[in-house]
């Protein structure tokens, strides 16, 4: 078969029953109902109609133009929630399954009806599903935030280092379990202040509030930064003050009070250059 399920095919109109058009890529023929085009077609004319599975597992056709494909992403809007996961409206007349198989254990942590949560659609044997979105798409990030900044974005990822969220134009943060104050779920939408960009050019960010945030220790902040960054500060004893200022934003000999003090603690490893919590 050389249709492309769960994506936009430029089909011929090959004939015209009681209730449906038959359309065709020239080898293959799929059902096209009457309810599914907003106009009368002609025998001949060439359509772009995207291909999915109904609730009896057979392929059609509709005119409608999905917010997500499986070679594009997007936000979509849960509108049901059963045994199996969640229903998610993609923009056609058949909500689709997001499997709980890309969901959390629990169901404490599921998107609830109404939460708008970034996915793309997979094929999966004779069935139309949706999946949340992860790095591993090649995301092109617009890398529109800036540190100090406050924005806001959806989870998409729950674990028990910390928790992933997109932003509406799709920028991957990260905020670390140490700078969460409550427990989250799937498609919520938070509010946050972006903290650090990593070496992979991905965001850091705290949910803390900027009154909370200034009574943190100045080795509150470097254990948040190393946290925040794998383990690994490329800061260390011989760094220059305007080094550690950078990063940073305090003295070198703040730096070398709070490091002298999380060292007693025996919480991390001093180099020259480097920082490694234990």
């Amino acid at each position: 078969m050389n249709l492309k399920i769960g994506q936009i095919n430029k089909l011929e109109v090959l004939k015209e029953t009681d209730i449906a058009y038959t359309l065709t890529n020239g080898t293959d023929e799929v059902f096209l109902h009457f309810n599914q085009t907003p106009r009368h077609l002609k025998v001949g004319e060439r359509v772009n109609a995207f291909l999915y599975y109904d609730q009896k597992k057979r392929l059609c056709a509709t005119l409608e133009t999905p917010l997500i494909t499986t070679d594009k992403y997007g936000f979509v809007e849960v509108v049901e929630i059963s045994t199996g996961g969640v229903f998610v409206n993609i923009g056609i007349n058949k909500d689709i399954l997001l499997s709980k198989d890309y969901l959390t254990l629990s169901q404490n942590g599921w998107p609830k009806v109404g939460d708008k949560i970034p996915c793309i659609l997979k094929v999966k044997t004779n069935q139309l599903i949706a999946r949340i979105v992860n790095k591993n798409d090649n995301i092109e990030q617009p890398h529109l935030l800036n540190v100090g900044s406050n924005t806001e974005g959806v989870i998409s990822k729950l674990s028990p280092n910390g928790i992933g969220i997109y932003t509406d134009d799709f920028d991957f943060v990260f905020i670390h379990q140490s700078l969460l104050r409550k427990n989250y779920r799937l498609g919520e939408r938070i509010s946050f202040k972006v903290i650090n960009v990593n070496q992979n050019n991905e965001y850091n960010a705290t949910t803390i509030q900027n009154k909370e945030f200034s009574r943190l220790t100045d080795s509150d902040d470097i254990l948040n930064h190393l946290k925040a960054n794998g383990g690994v500060m490329h800061l260390g004893n011989a760094s220059t003050p305007e080094e550690i200022s950078k990063v940073l934003h305090m003295s070198k000999s703040a730096f070398k009070r709070a490091m002298g003090n999380l060292y007693k603690q025996r919480l991390i490893e001093i180099e020259d250059h480097k920082t490694i919590l234990k």
